[in-house]
């Protein structure tokens, strides 16, 4: 029997980082770092120039990906602090989290090793594209960090204004990102395609090779299922326009990205509560792209724009609780938190955002507020964008809960 909802291609080898304030400081320290350095654009090609990097995300509440000259330089920074090993990628964690809810996948991999065999749950039914893989771990360092930590050390001092993520990797097997036509017989009962995005390619004539490979499967899909792209920040900025370029030519029903990917996208980073900005980013955005629906999900609210946006209305609701579940739950949830998440209060600047928003846009805009999550203690904030994915896709699929 096959599933509803298939996906690919990313599956990753995850060590997340706990957090230790006092190591932390220790690091900067030891690296005698000063706050004139602390610029986000700068190479990842040293361990010290990793921490500058995660203090200066840290100082303005952002996220971002990096890749670091080697995995030793990973591996490295990794053994700074414990951590748990979990499995990542944007499809392979989507999966996990709609496992949980007791909804099965399809799932394609370009990275196949002991710990995904072994880490994912019966009801994903995987297949690999590089068949029985490599023992080899290129791991991606999730460095995630809490909201309201005093940073005060050398002539440094900030409060982190948000909790947020940097993931750190240089992965192989993701940045050569295998893709097989052979999974197309597993799609054949898919309403819904979630692909990954390819951010991790740094190499064009490998990224075309790709593309190439992806769009072959991807128009052999039945004519009714969606294709939905969840997005992501690139290293090889223009990557992402030739990577858009093509799905379009595949038929892409709705493009989804966060906050940080919108932003790039449109070249400028403005406060995501100022209706108008946000506005425009959102129409800049999709009719550059040219995609039907352009999905936007932040921390504060979750929005459909396009043709048509009401249609996704169940999927972001899904995509919010999801999301939801896994900031309070982190890994430790059923289906009895979910029902607990969805009869949360919404919070009141994502209200307030919504019936602006939709005033000013009318039909072209689906928008609904996230839930008041003020009140979780140990927030988890690393797979916040897979879960969304996950439970938009679920939603657009099955109709579980009451928005």
């Amino acid at each position: 029997m096959r599933e509803k909802i298939a996906m690919g291609f990313h599956a990753t080898v995850d060590f997340e980082l706990t957090w230790d304030t006092g190591r932390f400081i220790q690091l900067v320290s030891e690296y005698k770092i000063r706050d004139s350095e602390l610029h986000t654009d700068i190479s990842p090609n040293s361990e010290r120039n990793m921490v500058i990097i995660a203090l200066a995300h840290m100082k303005q509440g952002s996220g971002a990906e990096f890749t670091p000259d080697t995995n030793e330089l990973c591996l490295r920074f990794a053994r700074h602090f414990s951590h748990q090993q979990t499995l990542g990628g944007t499809a392979t964690r989507a999966a996990i989290a709609i496992s949980k809810l007791g909804y099965g996948s399809e799932l394609s991999v370009c990275c196949f090793n002991r710990y995904v065999r072994e880490g994912l749950p019966e009801n994903v039914h995987y297949f690999s594209n590089i068949g029985e893989g490599t023992e080899e771990v290129y791991p991606h360092v999730i460095f995630t960090y809490p909201a309201g930590v005093r940073i005060q050390v050398n002539d440094i001092n900030f409060v982190t204004p948000r909790e947020n993520r940097i993931m750190f990797s240089n992965d192989e097997e993701s940045k050569a990102m295998e893709v097989s036509g052979k999974f197309l017989p597993r799609m054949s009962s898919a309403q819904v395609f979630l692909l990954g995005c390819f951010s991790e390619v740094l190499d064009f004539d490998i990224l075309k090779e790709r593309m190439k490979a992806t769009r072959e499967l991807l128009e052999k899909r039945n004519s009714d299922t969606l294709l939905v792209f969840e997005d992501g920040c690139y290293i090889q900025k223009d990557f992402r326009i030739y990577v858009h370029k093509v799905l379009k030519q595949c038929r892409l029903d709705m493009l989804s990205m966060n906050e940080d990917e919108l932003q790039e996208y449109v070249g400028r980073r403005f406060d995501i509560l100022n209706v108008q900005l946000v506005l425009e980013a959102l129409k800049q955005c999709q009719e550059g792209v040219g995609v039907p629906l352009l999905i936007v999900h932040t921390s504060k609210w979750a929005v459909a724009y396009g043709d048509n946006s009401e249609k996704a209305r169940q999927g972001l609701y899904t995509g919010i609780c999801l999301s939801a579940l896994r900031f309070s739950y982190g890994d430790c949830y059923g289906a009895d938190e979910l029902w607990n998440i969805s009869s949360m209060a919404a919070n009141c600047e994502g209200e307030a955002f919504c019936h602006e928003i939709r005033k000013l846009a009318g039909s072209r805009v689906c928008a609904l507020p996230t839930k008041d999550l003020s009140g979780v203690k140990n927030p988890a904030v690393v797979g916040l964008g897979d879960c969304f994915a996950g439970g938009l896709v679920l939603g657009l699929t099955e109709n579980i809960l009451k928005n």
